[in-house]
């Protein structure tokens, strides 16, 4: 056993690196600013209620300035936003016309809230607002829909009162119970389900997103700690950039370096079915381009109490996604690394290095991923710093991609981080490499401009997209862009 801590990887952006997203982005702004790619101008549509539309709109006015910085000595933690301007860093503009604006009856909202039970809320009430975006979205219009409840329906869906749960203390899939899942309906994944019809990406966005109250309903509160509003409005714009088609940093390449495709294989249930789970994979490159590909059913295997897939839908699902890397490239990876949430049984391995084999793969890694319940301390009153690696007999390691950060001087978090642990089944690399790779690939979430995420995008991605996909009805097709799913 050897502990080392890694540095902190350097992200690429328009005009130079930088080893956090904010700073790289107004020093250097996006990767894409100086390209005919960049969302010039950035178009907008909102769906609410009049009041909700309202203040939606009044928020998105003020994104067009700068917002200054929380009072704290934590400044890198906390900077400016800059705004969304031409002669901002972003180096484009908010673009909202009134007829990309279209309002919910609060009247037929009301009778929803009071007539309908908890499920048949969320699937109404989505279908209400899609109805009216439905109209928005035509040649020309909005590249990304702004969908803005009010907080009395938020109060009517979320009215469990149990505290908010650490999301980097949840595990990366649904893979450990064979049992039939019996999901409670979320506006926000079936808003997303349903909305793939539209062609357009969704961004949701709670009422305290943009300063309205957080309800109504008695004993009602937010489960999240608010933001600053400097905070929300990087977050916020960044989705939408990446929303609208833009692509903002990207993992460094050196010209020596392979072209490498990143994918991860995670599972999840169908609600209130007695099937095993979906498998699903996320693609990415080095730029965080993601693509979502549903794969087939799982198996349960009673002994080591994990889902497996066969041999055949292994070898497809790796298949599927070299053919997608190869129509967007015009050629295949040198690399393929693939993360899976559960450890590879012989099947898998034969059908993973199947499909790499037929696609002349020169390399391909398998690595197993998943949450850790050990933990290395640190004699300080903060926790490990982010890049601790405890390299582990067997190819195994321990990371820590969630922990104390020097460049914030600070630990960020509010809950004991928990270590990532990692199994190389196969790999080229050692646990170092590999460890340095993971760092890199947990700063590209395009959801989040603080960088300490708590896994890399090929496994971050597994808990939301399975939630969203579990609501696409068997007869469609979900899109495959991962910007339709965050």
């Amino acid at each position: 056993m050897r502990a080392i801590l890694l540095e902190e990887p350097e992200l690429e952006f328009g005009a130079g690196t930088h080893v956090d997203i904010r700073f790289g982005l107004m020093e250097s702004g996006p990767l894409d600013r100086d390209t005919d790619l960049a969302p010039r101008p950035l178009k907008v549509g909102v769906v609410g209620t009049k009041k909700t539309c309202d203040a939606a709109c009044e928020w998105l006015q003020k994104l067009r300035g700068e917002i200054p910085a929380q009072q704290t000595h934590l400044s890198n933690l906390h900077p400016p936003f800059p705004g969304i301007d031409a002669s901002s860093c972003f180096g484009t503009e908010l673009q909202i016309h009134d007829r990309w604006i279209s309002p919910v009856s609060m009247r037929e909202v009301d009778s929803m809230i009071s007539s309908c039970t908890p499920a048949e809320l969320a699937e109404r009430s989505v279908d209400l607002f899609l109805s009216h975006a439905d109209d928005l979205v035509d040649a020309g219009g909005p590249s990304v829909l702004i969908v803005a409840p009010p907080p009395e329906l938020f109060a009517a869906l979320e009215s469990d009162p149990r505290p908010p749960i650490d999301p980097d203390d949840q595990e990366l899939d649904e893979s450990t119970e064979a049992t039939p899942s019996a999901a409670t309906p979320c506006f926000h994944d079936i808003l997303k389900a349903k909305g793939m019809r539209l062609a357009v990406p969704i961004q949701m966005v709670r009422p305290r997103t943009y300063g309205m109250t957080a309800g109504n309903k008695k004993g009602h509160k937010g489960r999240k700690t608010l933001q600053d509003e400097a905070t929300r409005a990087w977050n916020f714009a960044v989705a939408l950039y990446y929303k609208a088609g833009g692509t903002l940093w990207r993992i460094p390449r050196q010209t020596s370096d392979l072209t490498a495709c990143f994918v991860g294989v995670s599972f999840f249930k169908i609600p209130n079915s007695n099937d095993a789970a979906s498998s699903v994979a996320h693609v990415f490159n080095e730029r965080g381009e993601g693509i979502i590909i549903k794969g087939g059913d799982a198996a349960w295997d009673k002994s080591e109490h994990q889902y497996h897939l066969s041999r055949n839908d292994s070898f497809d699902i790796l298949s599927s996604a070299l053919t997608l890397y190869r129509k967007e490239h015009h050629t295949v990876p040198a690399r393929v690394i693939l993360h899976k949430t559960s450890p590879f049984s012989d099947a898998e391995q034969d059908g993973f290095k199947g499909a790499s084999e037929r696609e002349r793969i020169a390399y391909t890694d398998l690595i197993h991923v998943r949450r850790s319940y050990s933990r290395f301390f640190r004699t300080d009153i903060y926790p490990p710093f982010r890049g601790t690696l405890v390299e582990l007999e067997d190819a195994r390691g321990l990371l820590y991609l969630r922990g104390s950060v020097s460049f914030f001087q600070a630990y960020p978090g509010l809950y004991v981080p928990r270590p990532f642990e990692f199994c190389l089944c196969q790999s080229e690399n050692g646990v170092e490499e590999v460890g340095e790779e993971m760092m890199a690939l947990s700063k590209l979430n395009w959801n989040n401009t603080q960088f300490d995420g708590g896994e890399p995008i090929t496994i971050r991605a597994a808990r939301r997209v399975g939630d969203i996909l579990k609501w696409i009805p068997q007869d469609v097709s979900p899109r495959n862009g991962f910007r339709f799913f965050m």
